[in-house]
């Protein structure tokens, strides 16, 4: 990215394919830059682990998968052995070693006026690097866990600290962030998440080939496709419910094929990595999920309710906190508990469905992207937001 000479600001958009929605928070960001700024808005979208890592860092997904096996426990022990101001410091120490220098090649290859890090492995990272490559760019950390974010997300140094929630504001508080630097913005979407709304349920229905008089339950394993979706699937068509439902298996191929040659008692519709979640949303009535906080924020602004079946100890945990004790959704953390929980929330002439509705409408926070793209515009331009 060449120093623009038309009044143009360059951003540097750091992200990684390791759950969270970390893209895709970082991709609504970059498109509400777009749309309000045009062309001089100069940004680069790098997933930094996948394009300069050494291995097997480079391969985030598949290492991440990994730390997720044994029901989490290598994840977990990792996530609360380091999670504290002090803790952090020599596991940051240990990253910057391994990744170090790849990390200043990046800089180098991506001249910008600010830099902004979706994910928390470069938060200690890139204020460390950047005097070592004589760059002058401000940093920005956008916080993507709603409630409880981990030590590592939280670095001195950075020009500004954006959280989702005023619960994340006490936690990078509580981290050492100066308080004049932390900005609760709430977690950005993409637009077509806030455009959708406006949109009929029974018109999307109909766009998606959808039956429009029967109740849709919507079985999201984010991108990757985890989560025990088949026994969700297979638990949930045989307990008596009448719906339809619509499983989506993301980049799982295997999973996608499994669900596709099984006979179902009720319909079932397969689709894999689906680049308008937005509409899948609208159409539904209930959405089965693991706890990640981007699938979080686009389903409160749609007015999904949510039955959570899976969450990762630490962040996700706090994150079905934040919804069921906002009465937007349901903590089912079996499969026959998810069963039940369905059933129960969409008998006929039981309001507790609407009620949901209605209660995440009231969590949704649809300005966000507006208001993170006003402060990154500003801070990149040298006037501090």
């Amino acid at each position: 990215m060449q120093k623009p000479t038309n009044g143009a600001r360059r951003l540097l958009f750091l992200f990684s394919d390791t759950g969270g929605g970390h893209r895709s928070t970082a991709q609504a960001v970059a498109q509400t830059l777009r749309e309000r700024y045009g062309e001089r808005a100069q940004i680069d979208l790098v997933d930094a682990l996948a394009e300069y890592a050494p291995w097997p860092f480079n391969r985030p997904s598949v290492v991440y998968s990994h730390m997720l096996r044994l029901k989490g426990l290598v994840w977990t022990a990792g996530f609360y052995l380091s999670d504290g101001q002090r803790r952090v410091r020599l596991p940051a120490v240990f990253w910057q070693l391994l990744t170090g220098a790849a990390m200043r090649r990046l800089l180098r290859d991506h001249p910008a006026d600010l830099i902004v890090s979706f994910h928390a492995a470069f938060n200690h990272l890139v204020p460390r690097l950047l005097p070592k490559t004589r760059a002058e760019a401000r940093v920005i950390t956008l916080v993507t866990d709603l409630t409880a974010a981990h030590a590592f997300w939280f670095a001195p140094g950075v020009t500004r600290c954006l959280v989702p929630t005023e619960d994340t504001r006490r936690h990078a508080l509580s981290r050492g962030i100066p308080a004049e630097r932390i900005l609760a913005t709430g977690l950005p979407v993409r637009p077509c998440f806030v455009e959708v709304t406006r949109e009929d349920r029974g018109s999307v229905r109909q766009r998606l080939g959808l039956e429009t008089d029967s109740p849709m339950i919507l079985l999201a394993g984010g991108a990757e496709g985890m989560g025990a979706l088949h026994r969700l699937c297979r638990a949930i068509t045989s307990d008596g419910v009448q719906a339809q439902v619509v499983a989506i298996t993301g980049r799982n191929d295997r999973l996608r094929s499994r669900l596709v040659s099984e006979r179902w008692p009720l319909p079932v519709r397969v689709e894999g990595f689906v680049p308008n979640m937005h509409e899948w949303m609208r159409a539904a009535d209930l959405l089965i999920t693991k706890a990640g906080p981007a699938t979080i924020c686009e389903a409160l602004i749609v007015g999904l309710p949510m039955v959570f079946s899976s969450a990762l100890p630490g962040h996700e945990r706090a994150n079905v906190g934040y919804v069921v004790q906002g009465g937007a959704g349901v903590w089912a953390p079996t499969v026959a508990q998810v069963a039940r929980a369905t059933r129960e929330l969409l008998l006929a002439g039981n309001p507790v469905l609407a009620q949901m509705a209605t209660r995440a409408r009231s969590l949704a926070q649809p300005e966000a992207a507006q208001r993170v793209a006003e402060i990154l515009w500003n801070v990149a331009g040298g006037e501090l937001a």
